[in-house]
């Protein structure tokens, strides 16, 4: 009888175990802090589950986006109008612009060492105007940045299709190649630490966490919600 007993135990526990797997997700986080002009700085956590990246405020039930890269396609997610932007993949080539478009990296020899790896400086310019500066660590979490560098791209594919929207005394140079024709050009050496933007934008990572457990909802889109892509009116953009 306790043999049996025993056995029953171990097939429940075993059950349990499955279940609670089932439900959760090894992931990689990386929690930034981000600042803008004029607003005090604010958290932005991003998730990388796989194939799957989740951005969000660091809270669990806020606003978010998901990136399947699978298929190369970001859902937005809004709760207080119950909508979802989708943004798909879309191969777009770089125009011929009449200022030049530079891409500067070098290393930074007298950086200490990050996770044993060296850091380099990353310019992006437009003619002689720094448009982002960025410190990257060569090899550090070279999955997930090449993983953003898609992610990267595909937002572009959607900035592409809104341009045009765009007056033409507000396409600088730099909106240009920093928002709207990225080709993610940080995300090739390795994961950056820092970013700084023209617009005024910076990101800074503060921790990152590797083998970290997180629920299977996160990863969903919620049910019933409307989806929409950059340029449709909502009336005739449920997909």
């Amino acid at each position: 009888m306790l043999n049996i007993i025993t056995s029953t135990l171990i097939l429940i526990l075993c059950m349990l175990s499955v279940d609670i797997s089932a439900e959760s997700r090894s992931v990689i986080t990386v929690h930034f802090d981000e600042r803008e002009k004029g607003i005090d700085p604010y958290p932005v956590r991003y998730i990388f589950a796989g194939n799957i990246l989740r951005v969000d405020d660091n809270t669990n039930d806020g606003d978010f986006i998901l990136y399947d890269d699978k298929k190369r396609v970001i859902y937005s997610v809004n709760h207080d109008d119950s909508t979802i932007l989708v943004i798909e993949n879309k191969d777009w080539k770089m125009p011929v612009f009449t200022f030049q478009r530079n891409v500067s990296w070098r290393l930074i020899e007298d950086a200490p060492a990050f996770d044993s790896k060296p850091v380099y400086n990353y310019w992006l310019s437009a003619n002689e105007k720094v448009c982002t500066e960025a410190q990257v660590v060569e090899g550090f979490l070279i999955k997930e940045a090449h993983l953003l560098k898609r992610y990267r791209q595909t937002l572009s594919a959607g900035q592409v299709d809104a341009i045009a929207a765009t007056p033409e005394d507000m396409r600088t140079p730099c909106l240009l190649i920093d928002n709207v024709y990225n080709t993610g050009s940080v995300y090739e050496k390795g994961f950056p630490i820092q970013q700084w933007h023209l617009n005024g934008l910076q990101r800074i990572m503060t921790t990152y966490k590797k083998d970290t457990q997180y629920k299977e909802s996160l990863f969903v889109l919620p049910k019933d919600y409307k989806k929409y892509s950059m340029g449709d009116n909502l009336s005739f953009g449920e997909r």
